[in-house]
């Protein structure tokens, strides 16, 4: 049997104790996230009434106040990648252009509109020839803005007047001007994004949907998003022409429009705890996120990816791994909010890295930063050191939703773990020997699990060969954890709770204690050594293997 984390022998089996208030399972039935739920006021910890759902219990502040409040800033939670179908048009159109005159021709039309004049008047006044006085007054008369009177006098016509309407002193004269350029739409709203479309894959994203009548009528919505939103692309500059108009323009017609290609927009989300408004809800930002289109989808996505409440499991996990910390977040009455944001707020404000908690996703820079600056440290260490054989070094991810990885950040993340995973031993008779035996332990539904499998592969694409399967495990499910054998442990617990929060809220701790390195690697150990329907060993092993 392939242990995870060294000799089996070596290992305590403890057996696992549940608190009271743990063994009590509460079915969450039909519960919707909806974005502006859940108001929970300072100092104050949701928990589940007789029905399943989700109450507020205050609690009094040292002061003595309830839910007094300052302005805080929000704690980042949790970083997500959303892609949003787009087209790029080719779109023909006509605008109206109001410009000015040259000098001469504004100047004759000023002349005449303050007096009548015979052609030598004119011809004396600008010293022109008889030849260069027809060439400025005949377009003006074959246009119709000047006329010849029965005394011989030039005058303006009332559409020669026209030009000079809101009291302008010089002539504005409209010409049609015919252009064609590239717009991109989104496809759930008809927002404008810009000229060209980006090379935005829906990889590693929450992935939205156009509407069928969307994609079928495109080119016709198009056109009418162009004509209503002409103002904000003519203030972005996008109008095209030698020069951006100076007043706002006025669209003729548009003669045609013609698909170019599909692709994506990709739009990077953040949800936080915003204490001022005592919610854990999306950092608002200007644009497609206002969207109520958007907003809906983007909702029905995420309920349909959360899961279940695994409030339970957390606190199993947590009673498991000897974290009595976690219990001033979360308790069998549910989770306190506020405890959860002043404790973020403090740990934000320390640089160690060791023996903190961790609030918020893995993929965060900030967690990131911690956990990395950890284990860079043993890996140096470990590097000098002569090994009998390679290093356990895994990675567990989580099954309690489908939301991990679903950051750009994650393949950043793995493309660290896969560099550490190759780290050569310096110095000695193992110089240039591997120091690890790196895993990513996937969980699947079975070992035939093929989607799951195809999407790991591709959300972890730059760490690949790492990947191994296991069966999930129900006790495993709201489990993060990255482990070097016997040296630091990183535990997330992935808190689901549908009612409270539209994704995991997740927090952890990292340790370099020996004894809960320990906890950590018995019940991973423990769960992949186990037998599953079929006579199956849950561990399952390599995704994919090198080239001989």
């Amino acid at each position: 049997m392939n242990w995870l984390f060294g000799d089996p022998e070596s290992y305590q089996r403890s057996d696992v104790t549940r608190d009271g208030a743990v063994g009590h399972r509460r079915q969450f039935e039909n519960v919707e996230w909806q974005e502006r739920e859940a108001s929970i006021g300072s100092g104050s910890q949701l928990y589940p009434d007789k029905t399943g759902h989700h109450q507020l219990l205050y609690q009094t502040s040292e002061a003595g106040q309830e839910g007094c409040l300052m302005e805080l800033n929000p704690v980042v939670l949790f970083e997500l990648d959303v892609v949003v179908p787009a087209q790029q048009f080719r779109i023909e159109y006509t605008l109206v252009d109001k410009g000015g005159l040259p000098v001469v021709p504004e100047f004759l039309l000023r002349l005449l509109k303050i007096s009548a004049l015979l052609p030598a008047e004119i011809a004396n006044y600008f010293g022109f020839t008889a030849q260069e006085l027809s060439f400025a007054i005949t377009p003006f008369l074959q246009t119709g803005e000047l006329k010849t009177r029965s005394d011989g006098r030039i005058e303006l016509t009332d559409k020669g007047r026209g030009l000079f309407a809101g009291n302008h002193e010089s002539p504005i004269v409209k010409r049609k001007e015919e252009r064609e350029q590239m717009f991109v739409f989104d496809l759930l709203a008809f927002t404008y994004l810009g000229k060209s479309l980006g090379d935005a894959d829906s990889k590693r994203c929450l992935e939205l949907q156009a509407p069928s009548d969307m994609l079928s009528e495109s080119g016709a919505k198009a056109v009418g998003a162009f004509m209503l939103q002409i103002y904000d692309i003519h203030r972005a500059g996008h109008l095209g022409g030698q020069e951006q108009d100076e007043g706002p323009p006025e669209l003729y017609k548009v003669a045609g429009v013609k698909k170019v290609r599909d692709g994506w927009e990709k739009i990077e989300e953040r949800v936080s705890i915003d204490a001022d408004y005592r919610q854990i809800r999306f950092v608002a930002k200007e644009g497609l996120r206002e969207n109520e289109i958007y907003m809906r989808q983007r909702t029905e996505q995420l309920s349909r990816m959360l899961g279940r409440e695994n409030l339970d499991q957390v606190l199993q996990l947590a009673d498991i791994l000897g974290d009595s910390d976690a219990y001033d977040l979360v308790s069998s009455n549910g989770l306190d909010l506020s405890a959860l944001y002043y404790s973020a707020s403090a740990v934000a404000q320390v640089r160690e890295s060791s023996g903190l908690r961790l609030f918020g996703s893995l993929q965060l820079q900030q967690n990131w930063d911690r956990v990395f600056s950890v284990l860079r440290k043993h890996q140096k260490a470990l590097q000098s050191e002569p090994q009998a054989a390679p290093i356990s070094l895994s990675w567990l991810a989580p099954s309690s939703h489908e939301l991990w990885g679903r950051s750009a950040r994650h393949a950043q993340i793995c493309s660290a773990f896969f560099d550490l995973s190759k780290t050569k031993s310096k110095g000695g008779g193992s110089d240039g020997k591997s120091v690890f035996d790196g895993k990513i332990l996937i969980p699947v539904s079975a070992s035939d699990d093929w989607p799951a499998i195809k999407r790991a592969k591709g959300d972890c694409s730059n760490a690949k060969l790492l990947l191994c399967g296991f069966v999930e495990s129900e006790q495993l499910a709201p489990l993060e954890a990255m482990v070097i054998h016997g040296k630091c442990a990183v535990v997330i617990y992935h808190l689901v709770l549908p009612t409270l929060s539209p994704v995991p809220i997740p927090f952890g701790f990292i340790t370099e204690d020996a004894a809960k390195i320990l906890n950590v690697e018995n019940l991973i150990n423990r769960t992949m050594g186990e037998y599953v329907t079929g006579n199956t060993q849950r561990y399952l092993g390599s995704f994919e293997r090198p080239a001989a």
